[in-house]
């Protein structure tokens, strides 16, 4: 026979602190606290409570969720058997899938100039195209390590042009005019 479970008796308070709460996404922690739980217990708990949305390897669920969640156990004629009901109705959490990616060892010292033809870096721009997502994941690896490297040549790539200043226009006119005098003093020598 399964365990009853222990929140059952709290479901009234859990849910007016969780609508009273400002809180819009509900993490694993979270859910802990609000209804006096363990770490695993609170994982199965948000996987029935459903619509689970990971970011960044976390898993939260949201607000309208919960409390939907709440509303059904307390209307509930038997909260064990709504919640076995959710365990059995929910589908599984998605887990995000990683690209491992790892650069050989020869291009770890890796410069702008060594960047192969799919990575391209212009003013105010960078494009990197693949056949497939670990060729361009690759490629951002490799300009991660470029610009690790050789930032300097990476900033010169993406800079505009810098337009002249006065005082170059004023040092243009100047080395203008010693030209001019410069030859004007051989031709009168000869």
């Amino acid at each position: 026979m399964a365990r009853p479970v222990k929140w059952s008796r709290d479901l009234h308070p859990i849910r007016d602190r969780a609508s009273r709460s400002s809180t819009e996404t509900w993490s694993r922690q979270d859910i802990e606290h609000l209804f006096g739980i363990g770490r695993a217990s609170a994982q199965n708990l948000m996987k029935a409570i459903g619509e689970v949305q990971t970011v960044g390897g976390t898993h939260f669920v949201d607000r309208t969720s919960l409390l939907n969640f709440l509303e059904e156990m307390i209307a509930a004629d038997s909260v064990d058997a709504a919640l076995r009901s959710r365990f059995d109705q929910a589908a599984p959490v998605n887990r995000p899938a990683t690209l491992r990616q790892s650069l050989p060892g020869d291009l770890r010292n890796v410069l702008v100039a060594d960047l192969p033809s799919n990575v391209t870096i212009c003013c105010g721009e960078v494009r990197i195209t693949g056949k497939d997502a670990e060729e361009v994941v690759s490629g951002l690896l490799l300009l991660a390590r470029v610009m690790q490297n050789d930032l300097l040549s990476v900033r010169f790539a993406l800079d505009p042009p810098k337009r002249p200043t006065e005082t170059d226009d004023e040092l243009r006119l100047l080395f203008q005019e010693l030209r001019r005098s410069t030859t004007r003093s051989e031709e009168h020598e000869t």
